[in-house]
C-alpha cells in the first residue's frame, strides 16, 4: 500500500508551484499578469469558484477510485478506459430515454457507469487470478483498447450529424445535473462527489472491510494466513473501476452535457495522481482534488488572460507526481527504529499464523476500534 507522510507531499507541492511562478517570470512577457491569472483567477470571483469546485467534482470521485485499489496494494492503470466507458455507457443511455423521468434516468445512469467501469476493473482481478496476468500491465492495455474503442464510436456510428463536434447527440437539458441557482455554474456534481467522499472515508477508515483491505495491502500472505476475505483482491478493484466510470459520467452530465470523443481528457490519471498526493487517504484526497482543479482551471485562465502557455498545468502535476512518488528522503528527515537498527518504515516482521507458518507481518499500530495504520 503506498502511504507517504505530509513532510513528503507538503514540499514536493510547494516546490512544484514555486516552479509555475518561475516559468511565469521566465516564460511571460507580463510576468505579475501571468502569475495573477495562474494563482488568483479561478478563486477570483463567484463564478470562476464555482466552475473550480465542477472542476474538481470528476477528479475527487477518480482519486478515490484509486485511492480504493491503492489500499489493496493493487494499482489500477485503468482509469482512464474505466472513466470512457462510464461516460459512454451512462450519456448512450440518457439520450435513449427521453420520456423517463430524470429522478430515475439520472440515478439509473450513474448506477450503469458504475457497472460499466466495474466490470472493465474486475476483467484485470480475473485474469490475476486465472492466469497471472499482472493487473499493473492488463488494466492498462484493456483500458488503451477501449479508449481507442470509444474514441471511433463517438466520432462514428454514434455521433451527432447535426453537430461539427466529434460528439453523441447533446443530453437533454433535464437530464444534467441540476445546478443550485439557475444559471449559477455551480452544480449538484460537488455534492454528489462529496457524498461519495464520505461514504469511503467510512469504509476506507472506519469500517471492517477496510481495515482488512489496510492489512491484505500491506501484507498479503499475512491476511490469507489470519482467513481474512478471499475476495481482498477482486472487490476493491471492482469498487475502484466504479467509480471511475461514475466521474466519467459526472464530466459529461455535470458540465458539457454531450459526450464528445477524448472527453476523459486524461481524468483517469489524473485522479491517480490525485491519490498519490493524498498518500491514498480519503480525507486528504479532497483538498488535493481541489489542488489539481485549480492548477488545471488556473491555466486555462492564465492562457486566455496572459500568454503563459496552457500546458503550464499539466507540466507542474508531472513534477508533483514526480517528486512526490520519488524514493529519496528530503534533506534532514530521518528515521531509525527506535531500540534498533534503521529499517524502512512499514516493512514487514515475521509473525506466525494459526497453522505455525512463518508469514510476513506488517508494523501496525490500532488507533480505534477496527482501524489500523502503519508506523510511518
Amino acid at each position: 500500500m503506498i502511504k507517504r507522510g505530509l513532510g513528503t507531499r507538503v514540499p514536493a507541492v510547494l516546490a512544484a508551484l514555486a516552479f509555475a511562478a518561475a516559468e511565469a517570470v521566465i516564460g511571460s512577457r507580463d510576468p505579475a499578469g501571468a502569475a495573477s491569472a495562474f494563482f488568483l483567477a479561478p478563486i477570483s470571483d463567484p463564478w470562476r469558484l464555482a466552475s473550480l469546485l465542477g472542476a474538481m467534482a470528476p477528479l475527487l470521485v477518480a482519486g478515490l477510485g484509486a485511492a480504493a485499489a491503492f489500499r489493496a496494494g493493487i494499482f489500477n492503470l485503468g482509469g482512464e478506459g474505466q472513466a470512457a466507458l462510464g461516460f459512454f455507457v451512462g450519456s448512450l443511455f440518457l439520450s435513449r430515454v427521453d420520456g423517463l423521468s430524470p429522478i430515475f434516468a439520472l440515478p439509473a445512469a450513474f448506477l450503469l457507469a458504475a457497472l460499466a467501469g466495474a466490470l472493465l476493473a474486475t476483467l484485470s482481478a480475473l485474469a490475476e487470478r486465472r492466469f497471472g496476468a499482472s493487473v499493473l500491465i492488463s488494466s492498462f492495455l484493456l483500458s488503451q483498447v477501449v479508449v481507442i474503442s470509444i474514441d471511433w464510436a463517438v466520432a462514428g456510428p454514434f455521433r451527432d450529424p447535426a453537430s461539427n463536434l466529434l460528439g453523441m447527440r447533446p443530453l437533454g437539458a433535464k437530464y444534467l445535473l441540476p445546478r443550485l441557482a439557475g444559471s449559477f455554474p455551480l452544480g449538484s456534481g460537488i455534492f454528489l462527489a462529496l457524498a461519495i467522499a464520505i461514504a469511503m472515508i467510512w469504509l476506507l477508515r472506519f469500517s471492517r472491510p477496510g481495515f482488512e483491505l489496510g492489512l491484505f495491502g500491506r501484507s498479503r500472505e499475512f491476511a490469507r494466513a489470519q482467513g481474512l476475505d478471499a475476495f481482498l483482491d477482486l472487490w476493491p478493484l471492482s469498487l475502484s473501476g466504479g467509480l471511475s466510470g461514475m466521474a466519467g459520467l459526472l464530466a459529461t452530465a455535470g458540465a458539457s452535457g454531450q459526450a464528445v470523443q477524448g472527453m476523459t481528457a486524461g481524468l483517469g490519471w489524473n485522479g491517480l495522481a490525485v491519490s498519490l498526493v493524498a498518500g491514498t487517504d480519503p480525507i486528504l484526497t479532497i483538498s488535493s482534488a481541489l489542488l489539481f482543479a485549480w492548477l488545471s482551471e488556473g491555466a486555462k485562465a492564465a492562457s486566455i488572460l496572459s500568454d503563459l502557455s496552457p500546458a503550464t498545468a499539466s507540466v507542474i502535476i508531472a513534477l508533483i507526481m514526480l517528486l512526490v512518488t520519488a524514493k529519496g528522503r528530503w534533506p534532514g528527515k530521518r528515521r531509525r527504529q527506535a531500540g534498533g537498527p534503521e529499517r524502512a518504515a512499514g516493512s514487514p516482521r515475521q509473525t506466525v499464523s494459526a497453522t505455525g507458518q512463518a508469514v510476513d507481518a506488517p508494523e501496525q499500530t490500532v488507533s480505534a476500534p477496527g482501524r489500523a495504520r502503519g508506523v510511518e
